[in-house]
């Protein structure tokens, strides 16, 4: 009996693991490498703001930050950031960029 929870605990991690696939398997989101994605930044442009968790997604970005047109932002760079500046009147995407 000493080797039961053990058993337990493999046969409970063995049989999570195919509900588990089958959960992410209809998922369209990017796998991400924490870069960010200029060509995939600029297809944001023109579009409605996106949400925070959107815009990572689809740029690979691990950080996203999102400004209004003339605001003071820090120039550091960070390959895992996307920068939204996005027109308060329309609510769409003026400007994209990583870093």
């Amino acid at each position: 009996m000493l080797h039961a929870v053990p058993v337990l605990a493999v046969l409970v991690f063995v049989s999570a693991v195919p509900a588990l696939v089958a959960c992410s398997a209809g998922t369209t989101s990017k796998v991400t490498s924490g870069r960010c994605d200029a060509a995939a930044a600029q297809t944001l442009i023109g579009k409605s703001k996106p949400t925070d968790e959107e815009a990572r997604r689809i740029t690979g970005a691990t950080i996203a930050r999102q400004i209004a047109p003339g605001q003071p932002v820090t120039h550091d760079y960070r390959a895992a950031r996307v920068t939204l500046e996005t027109d308060s009147a329309s609510g769409r995407v003026v400007r994209a960029t990583c870093g």
